[in-house]
């Protein structure tokens, strides 16, 4: 098991580090090398600068940077600035007092173009410099006098300017700091308000969690409530839980019900038999009420046994374990058979009208069937009155055949078709309902969903009561 809570919070903590690390380190490099480049314009302006205080007469090279006074930055001193100037990268031409015996280390670089290196100034100081090549600024004489031939030949000039990088060194972790620190700042504010929020955003869920775990066997009538605007992802989660309570509450009180009536049920058939018990011995010696006792015993043990296997069989379907077996069936032949089985005597004041036509075959499962057609037949009796017929049709409808059991049913009421399916479920009659337990449509529905048949249950304003079985195959 784990926390949701925290595995969201770890996820979206680290998923902030990963993202602000690469925002900040991005930053960093850019900023970075935004101020480098703004140090080493700076130094390229000043060595231009000297490069413009150069220049070449008649008398030679001049160096007006060099004179006194004028730039005591490249004196000796704790913050001096060093320069260095090579002729065709061999000759010294020049070097700053700072330097004193020192030299900058010589760089070939060709006129026009530049390069920028850190080094060790001569001090131990971290620096930075920038190499230069030109040609010097020629100097035209004053007079209008041709002096060009007395004037010496320029060549290249490399210039070496080099000076401390402790001020850009420090800029930089200035700047370095202030970002990852930063960084840092907000990274523990968004965990911070990450936690809180997945924390407040979960409470409905904790809270649909408690009231779940409040929830138990003994108060299955209790559903999940809420406070407020419900969110559009836990209000399915609500709405399916609170549904499966009510499917358990209404099968436990199915269940319950269930219990009383299979004991109600069967009270009154093993009341019966400890009466015949206690009758039977009152006189042992009369051979017909013995010859009454076990013809009463055997009637109440087969309704008994009915109710069982009626009751078993619709365990099986609960519980998958019923499989259909095909097979062809001569249905108007099979439907007399299972009528004198099932009605066996019970009442010949009501007869089968047959409208079956001969020879139609049906390719279905046959001990299903006549478990259907056999509780069709007495549920027809049960409901139908004295010297009723009762009728069995069929038809062909779109390549399947449509088989009907039709009954006048004078005590019926169209709000009784609503619980003719359920268990246990009776028409309030007479004194006597031949065996009749209730569970006989409910049975023919777990059968028909068996067999994949639909059964319809219909009253008309005749009172004529019809079941009508569709989806059976034809045979052959």
């Amino acid at each position: 098991m784990y926390s949701i809570r925290k595995r969201l919070n770890l996820t979206i903590i680290a998923s902030m580090i990963v993202v602000l690390a690469l925002a900040a380190g991005f930053l960093h490099v850019r900023v970075a090398d935004q101020i480098e480049a703004v140090f080493d314009a700076a130094l390229l302006d000043k060595a231009r600068a000297l490069i413009s205080l150069t220049e070449l007469d008649e008398e030679g090279l001049e160096f007006d940077f060099a004179e006194d006074g004028v730039m005591s930055e490249f004196e000796p001193g704790e913050s001096a600035q060093y320069y260095q100037l090579w002729e065709s990268d061999t000759e010294l031409l020049i070097k700053s007092p700072s330097l004193a015996t020192s030299d900058l280390p010589q760089s070939k670089v060709q006129p026009g173009q530049h390069h920028f290196s850190d080094l060790t100034l001569a001090d131990g100081r971290a620096g930075r410099l920038v190499a230069i090549g030109f040609m010097p600024r020629i100097e035209e004489p004053d007079e209008e006098e041709d002096a060009l031939g007395d004037m010496p030949v320029a060549k290249p000039i490399a210039l070496i300017l080099a000076r401390e990088r402790a001020s850009l060194d420090h800029t930089l972790w200035v700047i370095g700091s202030t970002i990852w620190g930063g960084t840092l700042v907000v990274l523990l504010l968004v965990a911070l308000l990450v936690w809180r929020l997945v924390g407040s955003g979960l409470a409905p869920l904790s809270k649909l969690a408690s009231q779940v775990s409040d929830i138990d066997e003994s108060n299955l009538g209790a559903r999940l409530q809420h406070s407020g605007t419900q969110s559009i992802e836990i209000a399915p989660i609500e709405h399916q839980l609170n549904y499966l309570l009510e499917r358990l509450q209404s099968a436990f009180e199915r269940e319950k019900r269930f219990s009383a009536n299979v004991a109600h049920e069967l009270r009154t058939p093993l009341s019966e038999l400890k009466t015949l018990a206690e009758v039977a011995e009152m006189v042992p010696d009369d051979p017909e009420q013995v010859t009454r006792f076990f013809r009463d015993v055997g009637e109440i043990s087969g309704q008994m046994e009915r109710l069982v296997i009626t009751l078993l069989e619709l365990a099986r379907s609960e519980a998958g374990l019923l499989r259909a077996d095909p097979e062809d069936i001569d249905l108007a032949r099979y439907c007399d058979q299972i009528w004198t089985h099932a009605i066996n005597g019970q009442s010949n004041s009501k007869t089968l009208v047959n409208h079956v036509q001969p020879n139609l075959v049906i390719n279905t499962d046959r001990d299903k069937l006549g478990m259907i057609l056999s509780n069709l037949f007495v549920n027809a009796v049960s409901y139908s009155p004295d010297n009723a017929e009762i009728h069995v049709s069929a038809e062909i409808r779109n390549q399947n055949i449509v088989l009907q059991v039709k009954n006048a049913a004078m005590d019926l009421k169209p709000e009784d078709i609503v619980h003719m399916k359920d268990r246990f479920w009776r028409k309030q009659r007479s004194h006597d309902d031949n065996g009749h337990s209730g569970l006989g449509l409910a049975l023919v529905h777990a059968l028909a969903r068996v067999m994949q048949l639909d059964v319809q249950l219909q009253l008309d304003q005749q009172r004529e009561f019809r079941v009508t079985i569709s989806g059976l195959q034809p045979g052959g």
